[in-house]
């Protein structure tokens, strides 16, 4: 375990210039979907909506050949017919399955309105009077995804769990999701729950971003965060290579496809036993799936909702948006003296797989780790409070999932030190009140 602050990692004038010059370009290049799209596409019946566009579509076609007596167009405009029936079985086929997978699991916690629309929350445990703890999944999943180490410091504290809006069984709830709108909500989730707090917010790789927002926005309430290799935005804008702007891109990509594939009845669950091709991942989803067992119904259950890859690909895509990216960052100092534990492995991963995976080599690749090592540690310049804490030889992103017993260890020991702080608070202050009440 290491605690000493790492160097900043800077930008040179070629990484300013570049993402100067890049940034107007990247939203008309990646997706251009408007927030209206996204929220029709959200609606179960949304697939319905456009196999019946594509079938009025092809009889416009077979009218037009009609008109024009074309036979080869009016076969075509029969294809398109074709098309338009395939598209309205596979969206029945998606909502029958999507709607009989929900009916047979009855939310885990209770749904509370948090501005016209519900967020899922998981409360369960005593905190003995100390801080409750607070976990937020990567990606953008369900809470379920963390259970397996909630299901244990339920035994030992108070734990929460939640749904982010469009995962779980969360509504929607409005576009844009941005990870700024997020924090909002999970503060008034809290608060409309009933849960008093000061809370404890731990989150892994995207939800690292997630934890850190609401901190900085609530200190009060917030008693230390923990960061469980958590994404660092620098790396989405200088990557030296020049292809940090693919990852959100990709993430954006994949949840599209996911989305047309879960709406239109193709997607499958996609369970340990299926390789992806990814041998830290794959562990990691094996492993996941042993300790989820009891739970991977639910999984399966929340995760076909067609909507829950709309809200991902929405939430990824505020990289490319200015204002967005300026309210996501948490900068140098802006958590105070706030205890920030940053969790994760020692190396940023083999140079050989990442300059695989960047298509660089040689002092690309060197540069490239160099800076991939110092970004990942920018949190610790977020508060004078920080700790940095490496985890087991041989883990990768995914820790949580393939050691979770060191991840319940660092739970305990930043319980452990926020209890013995307080502790040592009040005793600072008994002296003081002893005094005021001998002679009033």
């Amino acid at each position: 375990m290491h605690q000493d602050l790492p160097p900043k990692a800077g930008l040179d004038a070629a990484d300013e210039e570049q993402l100067a010059a890049n940034w107007p370009n990247f939203t008309e290049r990646y997706f251009p979907m408007t927030n209206a799209a996204y929220a029709l596409l959200s609606h179960s019946w949304s697939g319905l909506l456009i196999a019946a566009v594509v079938g009025g579509l092809g009889c416009l076609v077979v009218r037009i050949a009609h008109w024009l007596a074309l036979r080869w167009i009016r076969f075509i405009g029969y294809a398109i017919y074709g098309l338009a029936v395939l598209l309205a079985i596979g969206s029945v086929v998606g909502m029958v399955r999507s709607a009989s997978a929900s009916s047979r699991y009855q939310p885990m916690g209770k749904l509370v309105d948090v501005g016209g629309y519900r967020m899922n929350i998981l409360a369960e445990g005593d905190a003995h009077g100390g801080p409750t703890l607070v976990w937020i999944t990567g990606a953008h999943d369900t809470g379920l995804a963390l259970y397996p180490l909630h299901k244990v410091m339920r035994n030992e504290t108070r734990s929460i769990l939640f749904d982010r809006p469009g995962t779980g069984w969360s509504d929607t709830g409005p576009f844009q999701h941005t990870t700024a709108r997020e924090a909002e909500e999970l503060d008034t989730l809290l608060t409309k729950a009933g849960e008093r707090g000061p809370f404890i917010l731990l989150g892994h790789s995207y939800g690292g971003l997630l934890a850190a927002n609401p901190a900085r926005r609530h200190p009060e309430r917030t008693a230390a965060v923990v960061l469980l290799d958590a994404t660092p935005p620098d790396v989405f804008f200088y990557l030296p290579s020049g292809q940090g702007w693919d990852i959100p891109a990709n993430l954006v990509r994949d949840s599209l496809h996911e989305g047309w594939m879960k709406m239109f009845g193709i997607w499958k669950y996609p369970y340990s036993s299926a390789p992806t091709g990814n041998e830290e991942l794959d562990k990691a989803n094996r492993k996941s799936n042993e300790r989820q067992a009891d739970i991977l119904g639910q999984l399966e259950a929340v995760r076909s909702r067609p909507d829950a890859a709309w809200t991902s690909a929405s939430i990824f895509r505020e990289s490319f948006d200015a204002k967005s990216v300026s309210e996501l960052v948490v900068y140098d100092g802006e958590l105070g003296d706030l205890p920030v534990y940053i969790v994760h492995p020692a190396d940023p991963g083999p140079p050989q797989a990442i300059g695989q995976w960047l298509g660089i080599s040689g002092k690309e690749l060197d540069r490239t780790m160099n800076f991939l090592q110092h970004a990942r540690n920018r949190y610790m310049s977020t508060s004078t409070r920080s700790v940095l804490i490496h985890t087991p030889a041989g883990t990768g992103h995914n820790y949580p999932f393939e050691t979770p017993d060191f991840v319940l260890d660092v739970v305990r020991r930043v319980l452990s030190e926020i209890r013995q702080a307080n502790e040592t608070l009040q005793r600072r202050r008994k002296p003081a009140s002893s005094f005021r009440s001998r002679y009033k």
